[in-house]
């Protein structure tokens, strides 16, 4: 699989389906379109550093720098499960419901406390500290 199709399968995809189940609001759509810009700055330092990254005596790689991008299944995997039972029921029936940030004239800065996982997720996957060892 090329780089691209992976950001298309693993950047897009999770944060594609987190829309369509509802993840709507203006901050959710934010924090959406930046998971998908950290999967592609993700695959993108990936494709700089690689050599940089120490290697073990087969030339693999010890470690990711960051989360790597595959691990974005885990989040499809957990909408998948809330839709399984039934716990999605369009943008108001979203587990853990919404938080307002703000509420001023012309506006609310609402936002759906589950698309905070998807913007962890993301600063994860950019993470220049965080080294997750290869198995």
């Amino acid at each position: 699989m090329t780089h691209r199709n992976s950001q298309i399968s693993f950047g897009v995809a999770p944060s594609l389906l987190a829309f369509v189940v509802g993840l709507r609001t203006p901050l959710d759509t934010v924090i959406l379109t930046g998971f998908i810009c950290c999967g592609l700055a993700r695959l993108a330092r990936f494709n700089a550093t690689v050599a940089l990254i120490p290697k073990d005596g087969g030339g693999k790689a010890k470690y990711f720098e960051g989360l790597p991008i595959p691990s974005s299944l885990g989040l499809v995997a957990i909408l998948a499960y809330w839709t399984k039972r039934g716990w999605i029921t369009g943008q108001e029936g979203i587990p853990w419901g919404t938080v307002t940030l703000w509420g001023i004239e012309g506006g609310r800065g609402e936002i759906h406390v589950a698309s905070i996982m998807f913007g962890l997720w993301a600063a994860a996957m950019v993470s220049k500290t965080m080294r997750v060892p290869k198995m």
